[in-house]
């Protein structure tokens, strides 16, 4: 008993010191472990062919609230804020994201891969490409 007693002090300081050397993960928090996607997210670029969207733009925000909610934030220039709200999926293996919202009486359905912090939509709209790309902020 006494061989397990001695043991146990010994290796309680040294677990101590072993923990306390280590660096602690700059993001380390339930959040990202659990739902890293959870996040809020600003279109980095936009363009529907040759033109680039984001000049009318001061920022496009989509913001990822909990396993279900979503929000659509953005503002145009000399413009008031407008806002959207919709839902969505995320399939944790694949890291594919699904979500529906509805803009000026329109549904909009996608699904794209969320990869380290960033997705990206295209689209094909009026026989031109649109092309959204959101990062994490």
């Amino acid at each position: 008993m006494k061989k397990y007693l001695k043991a146990l002090l010994f290796l309680i300081p040294l677990c101590l010191v072993i923990l306390c050397s280590c660096k602690p993960i700059q993001d380390s928090s339930i959040k990202s472990i659990t739902r890293p996607y959870v996040a809020q997210y600003e279109c980095i670029e936009a363009k529907l062919g040759e033109t680039n969207l984001l000049d009318d733009y001061e920022y496009v925000r989509i913001i990822l609230l909990d396993n279900s909610d979503m929000e659509l934030n953005y503002k145009q220039k000399n413009r008031g804020v407008h806002s959207a709200n919709g839902k969505y999926s995320f399939d944790e293996e694949t890291h594919e994201i699904t979500a529906e919202i509805g803009i000026l009486g329109y549904k909009f359905k996608e699904k794209t891969i969320i990869e380290n912090g960033e997705f990206l939509i295209k689209k094909t709209v009026r026989n031109r490409e649109l092309v959204l790309k959101f990062k994490n902020i």
